[in-house]
């Protein structure tokens, strides 16, 4: 499915599981990331308030928390569907981490998690495992507990293919958002409240080179500290689509010659229609908007802007 300015996510309807009615919200549309506020993203946008707290969990082909519900058949949530039999979970508050590796797709809505101690990651998705969908959800309780949150290294780390993210809240980590796998989608989210440390270099999305088939589309992205980025961008067939974009050294980078390290570019980078916010930093990052611009390599820059509506140039 190709979200790039369609209405479709917007248009969400119900969430059917097992032939039953799970929830019947329907998000307000938005037409680009700078409409993206706390009301309408994580479970605050579907008015839910905690649910029961429960701990960290394995999410194996082998085991499983009771939390963690296997569904025998195909179901839709949020307009998103997913094929056969899978895993839900859904309206929990979680103190820890979730390690996925099952082969079935896992759909995690109106959760929240906290780290009640330093951690490596929240959401761990590893290579190999089913598709997972994150919806209404927040990794980080990134309002919640934010400023007493312990040192997180990632917030939610995409090693396995297929994620979606849609109306989420992701933060109270060193990265936000990391991206190893292909067919990742993040939708209409709030990625932002990054926590920094002496030698972290923060990023509220990195990808890496095996990144492909990425979708970035109206979101709000922010990284209120002097480094490293708010996007970082390697692998192939990047699609960056009208997001608020904020913060980091540079706000974007680019992927030309794996950002500085050396090696090829990042190619099929398509950057479009951001507004690039200067709330943070006056530059909009501390140095700028953009390094490491591909140029070339099939990639495009079109209609970026600041908030005053001036043209943004890599």
């Amino acid at each position: 499915m190709n979200f790039q300015r369609a209405g479709v996510l917007a248009a969400c309807g119900f969430a059917i599981w097992s032939g039953g009615l799970l929830a019947a919200e329907t998000a307000r549309p938005l037409t680009h990331g700078r409409e993206v506020s706390r009301e309408l993203v994580g479970p605050d946008g579907v008015n839910w308030r905690g649910g029961r707290h429960v701990e960290s969990g394995v999410i194996s082909d082998a085991k499983r928390p009771d939390y963690a519900v296997q569904i025998d058949a195909g179901a839709t949530y949020d307009g998103f569907e997913v094929g056969g039999p899978h895993v839900l979970i859904d309206g929990v508050t979680i103190n820890g981490a979730l390690d996925i590796s099952t082969r079935m797709p896992v759909v995690l809505r109106r959760v929240t998690l906290f780290a009640p101690e330093v951690m490596p990651w929240l959401v761990l998705v590893r290579p190999g495992a089913g598709a997972v969908h994150v919806l209404w959800s927040d990794i980080g309780g990134s309002f919640s507990k934010r400023s007493a949150s312990p040192h997180v290294g990632v917030a939610l780390a995409l090693r396995g293919d297929g994620a979606r993210v849609y109306r989420s809240r992701i933060g109270a980590a060193a990265d936000a958002v990391q991206i190893a796998g292909r067919d990742i989608r993040i939708v209409e989210s709030e990625i932002a409240n990054l926590l920094s440390k002496t030698g972290d270099h923060n990023d509220a999305i990195q990808m890496f080179d095996t990144a492909l088939d990425v979708e970035i589309v109206r979101n709000r992205i922010e990284n209120r500290h002097a480094q490293t980025s708010a996007i970082t961008v390697l692998g192939r067939n990047v699609v960056i689509v009208d997001n608020h974009l904020a913060g980091g050294g540079w706000t974007i980078y680019g992927g030309a010659k794996r950002n500085g390290k050396g090696g090829g570019d990042a190619s099929g980078v398509r950057v479009e229609g951001n507004v690039f916010a200067r709330g943070i930093f006056p530059k909009m990052g501390s140095f700028g908007p953009v390094t490491y611009w591909p140029a070339g390599s099939g990639s495009v820059w079109r209609g970026n802007r600041d908030e005053q509506d001036r043209a943004i140039s890599p």
